[in-house]
């Protein structure tokens, strides 16, 4: 098992070197082509320059995950590497503008682009195919407690996921003196809801035969993520000493969103101004939708969004979350939820100070004390201010369950820092495309209004 891993990991690693000299052939042909009146380097500036690209794009490959070939699907590794690109070539054509002190020509930039992009994406797929034929996701027994939130479903209906369950137990029905019977034909071993003393002795097994594991954390396993270890005479002790930014992190966080804020109000006024007057053709009803939301340490404030329902949505319904295909969902609506344009204006709230770019999504009050009442740990989340963006909106859905959303972002919080949220920023446009990620609720939680 361990040696099929590494040579799939193997394989990966050479399709990337290669990725990486395509692109960066497409790219010196086009610099020497294109730009060689503004340039009069010699072969080591060309040099300079190939380590300049190639460090740009490892960068944002390496945080838009560019480089999971056969990890997801063929979609969203071209998303991934089509956002790479963007980034580089927008980085390179900036440092090329600051070196001649000029806007130079922007068309050969665009072409090089477009050409990566097209050929690029014909390589993601026939090399998704190569991996994925050749090394086929790996085989794990699902081992479950009694609250497993239906994540086996999950996993057997993504049809790209690098993981295969093939077969499922019953943490109840398990024998732990036959466990090798457990583990014939399979890789490793996933486990959802299995306390710490069965996920020992399960653990222990796969470890001896070096298999692999997977483990859906507790609430617990979560909070212990940011621990330091301590040395205490001869024994190592966890120390868990991080809850939420520091209060230089925090000042640091403040001047990114007053900052960034203030730009990007400027920059996206024109989209603002159309999504306004669409919503006031649609209907003649308000353009904004103002609600009472909860931030950090509870506090109640008013978020600000372009409305996307119709007027009085809950007038007869009451408090509920969006439905797949709501039909209270006007179709200027749809539109502005699929593109994330009707929280635009949460721009001014971040403005304000009640929200951050990044952090857990806004509760209703009313909402979160009724999750409160099953799930207490929840309150967690509020140790932060809320984010127009977070962890478990860039690695969740909608629909993800609340105890998922929950473990998301306490791993976002356990585990802050600045340079994650500049990554959740910028992993935020990937999101954008991708349609899951706006998925409502099911009918049967949106009915319970969770």
């Amino acid at each position: 098992m361990i040696d099929r891993f590494n040579n799939k990991e193997n394989a990966k690693i050479a399709i990337g070197l290669a990725n990486l000299f395509f692109f960066e052939i497409i790219f010196l042909a086009t610099l020497m082509m294109s730009y060689v009146n503004y340039f009069f380097y010699y072969s080591n500036g060309y040099l300079v320059f190939f380590l300049v690209y190639l460090i740009l794009f490892i960068l944002f490959g390496r945080l838009f995950d560019t480089f999971e070939v056969g990890e997801t699907t063929t979609t969203d590794l071209f998303l991934s590497s089509s956002l790479t690109l963007v980034f580089s070539s927008v980085m390179i054509y900036f440092i090329l503008c600051l070196i001649t002190l000029r806007l130079i020509p922007l068309w050969p930039i665009l072409t090089m682009l477009l050409i990566q992009m097209v050929f690029g994406g014909l390589l993601i797929y026939l090399e998704n195919r190569y991996i994925r034929a050749n090394f086929p996701p790996v085989r794990v027994v699902a081992i479950y407690g009694e609250s497993h939130y239906n994540l086996i479903g999950k996993l057997n209906n993504i049809k790209d996921l690098s993981m295969s369950v093939v077969k499922t137990i019953d943490l109840k029905d398990i024998d732990y003196e036959k466990i090798d019977d457990l583990l014939e034909g399979t890789d490793g071993v996933v486990t959802l809801d299995v306390h710490h003393e069965n996920k020992k002795k399960i653990f222990k097994a796969c470890y001896a035969r070096k298999m692999l594991i997977y483990d859906v954390p507790s609430i617990t396993d979560m909070l212990l993520a940011s621990s330091d270890i301590l040395h205490i005479v001869d024994s190592p002790i966890l120390k868990i000493n991080k809850f939420g930014p520091s209060q230089i992190e925090r000042i640091l966080k403040r001047f990114i969103d007053i900052a960034g804020s203030l730009i990007l109000i400027v920059l996206v006024s024109p989209i603002m101004l159309l999504v306004s007057i669409a919503i006031k053709v649609q209907d003649g009803g308000d353009v904004f939708y103002k609600q009472v939301r909860l931030t950090k340490d509870g506090k109640e404030f008013k978020i600000i969004k372009f409305r996307s329902m119709v007027m009085n949505a809950e007038k007869n319904t009451g408090v509920v979350l969006a439905k797949e295909n709501d039909d209270r969902i006007t179709p200027v609506g749809k539109f502005i939820r699929k593109t994330r344009f009707d929280e635009l204006p949460q721009l001014v709230n971040i403005l304000n100070g009640d929200m951050s770019f990044v952090g857990p999504r806004p509760e209703r009050p009313e909402i979160y004390d009724d999750i409160c009442k099953t799930m207490p740990e929840f309150r967690y989340r509020l140790v932060v201010k809320a984010g127009l963006t977070g962890y478990a909106q860039v690695y969740g859905k909608y629909n993800t369950s609340l105890r998922d959303k929950l473990l998301l972002d306490l791993y976002y919080i356990e585990n802050y820092s600045v340079i994650d949220d500049i990554k959740l920023i910028l992993l935020t446009l990937k999101i954008i495309f991708n349609k899951e990620a706006t998925e409502g609720v099911k009918d049967e939680e949106g009915d319970k209004g969770l």
